[in-house]
């Protein structure tokens, strides 16, 4: 009973962990305040969290990202300034925003349609 038990809550703790990754993987768009298009394309592996931001036609890689449960932290190169970025993922909508600039400013990502 006790190996059950194990085994269970193992296949649980997987299960858990590859929902939230696949939740925050894949394509998302939003745009800025001013209407300037803005592109992520995340990959979460674990808790590592890779991929790319593009703002105005300009990629910048995701440096530092993480993923804990449904929120998200990582760094880019925006406008030529290193921006740390905080976000949290509910369902098919992401609020991703500057630390600098707090959650008031946060830019509204929707899952890109395949």
């Amino acid at each position: 009973m006790k190996r059950m038990l194990t085994v269970v809550t193992l296949a649980l703790a997987l299960a858990i962990a590859a929902f939230g990754q696949s939740a925050i993987t894949g394509k998302w768009l939003g745009s800025t305040r001013n209407g300037t298009p803005v592109v992520l394309e995340l990959s979460a592996n674990g808790s590592s969290l890779t991929g790319t931001v593009t703002r105005d036609s300009q990629p910048s890689p995701i440096t530092e990202g993480k993923v804990s449960k449904n929120s998200l932290t990582f760094k880019a190169t925006l406008g030529g300034e290193e921006e740390a970025l905080t976000g949290e993922i509910d369902g098919d909508q992401l609020k991703v925003w500057l630390d600098r600039q707090g959650r008031e400013t946060a830019i509204v990502f929707k899952r890109a349609k395949d």
